[in-house]
């Protein structure tokens, strides 16, 4: 947990813990059979005041990601869930925040729509907070009242969409509605790296999907451990027949690899190490990335790939067949039939022309 992360938690906790102590307060010097209604008539308004400013929230967002051209697969607003695929709604755990999932389609463009996508939710939040405010207002309201209760929750959920990602784990990748207004690197990057996927996924080669993608805006600086965008990078110049790009690309990533993230190992770099290696005609290279694999993989069948690799620069056909069929066989059971994109296509594209998801 990051020191923003701990004092972000101690925070709550600790405005928590004085409303508690001043509400005891006020029951035991006004008697408890009045405070006590009051407290939990109170509590109910700021309850239904925060999920319906979540609501209104949530449906900035998702209008705005019809628009922007993302799929959008989820909505989730407290402890409910709303699956567009399965047209259900689901048990989504104990919660007062609210989310909607989407995938880009396409990279055009991308960092602007995901700034109008991410804008969207703060600006209904903002009207909204302005009515009931405007209400408010010209009524006279109390701030104990329903209009003025709607009002401070709304500034309460507007504080909350703009707090930045790092001061939570759970959206300190993909960025959280200011993160994304903003557009940072790593942000851009990780929604370039699902644009991307979501391309390969509907079919479309590697090469048209990264098209027109400036990665040198998106890759980690220097020193930094390699990302998801890392590997897209490398296919691409892959997939536009750069070999040499390729291949610098993923020794530079490798040079800073120590500390990266277990998948860096296992899912994908160290496979694409092995195909770099075997452009190069060094299939005893390739076995050694191979058994890095082999120690640290996640998946017990992500070697397979790399086996009909070495099996084919070898010249045993037979061999590097068998261990393709097993690997297609076993990849899209575990895969539900859906191969996830990290230089798999590429290498599939290449042993096995015309083979098909």
């Amino acid at each position: 947990m990051t020191f923003a992360q701990r004092f972000r938690r101690g925070l709550f906790w600790a405005l928590t813990g004085g409303a508690l102590a001043r509400l005891y307060v006020l029951g035991e010097a006004r008697g408890w059979s009045v405070v006590g209604p009051v407290a939990v008539h109170i509590t109910g308004l700021t309850l239904g005041a925060w999920f319906s400013h979540l609501v209104l929230h949530e449906a900035g967002h998702l209008a705005a990601s019809w628009r922007m051209r993302f799929q959008v697969d989820s909505v989730t607003v407290g402890p409910i869930e709303w699956s567009v695929r399965e047209r259900a709604f689901s048990w989504a755990g104990l919660g007062i925040g609210g989310k909607i999932g989407t995938l880009p389609i396409g990279a055009g463009r991308l960092r602007h729509r995901l700034r109008v996508v991410a804008a969207a939710g703060p600006a209904m939040t903002l009207a909204s907070l302005l009515v009931f405010g405007g209400m408010a207002a010209s009524t006279g309201a109390a701030l104990t009242s329903p209009l003025g209760v709607a009002t401070v929750t709304g500034g309460l959920v507007l504080l909350s969409a703009l707090t930045p990602g790092r001061f939570r784990a759970a959206t300190a990748v993909a960025g959280n509605d200011v993160d994304q207004i903003i557009g940072g690197r790593a942000v851009l990057a990780h929604w370039t790296y699902l644009a991307v996927v979501q391309g390969v996924l509907a079919g479309r080669r590697p090469g048209e999907v990264t098209g027109g993608i400036d990665f040198a805006a998106l890759l980690p600086p220097a020193g930094a451990p390699p990302e998801a965008i890392t590997i897209i990078c490398a296919v691409h110049h892959l997939e536009h027949a750069e070999p040499a790009a390729a291949k610098q690309v993923l020794e530079a990533a490798a040079a800073r690899a120590t500390d990266a993230p277990a998948w860096v190992h296992t899912d994908v770099f160290h496979q694409l190490g092995a195909i770099a290696a075997l452009i190069d005609g060094q299939p005893g290279r390739a076995v050694e990335c191979l058994k890095v694999v082999r120690q640290q993989q996640t998946l017990p069948w992500y070697g397979d790939l790399l086996e009909a690799c070495i099996a084919r620069a070898e010249g045993d056909a037979a061999m590097a067949e068998r261990r393709l069929d097993r690997w297609l066989d076993e990849a899209r059971a575990a895969t539900h039939g859906r191969l996830a994109f990290g230089g798999n296509e590429w290498v599939l594209d290449r042993l096995r022309p015309g083979w098909r998801r």
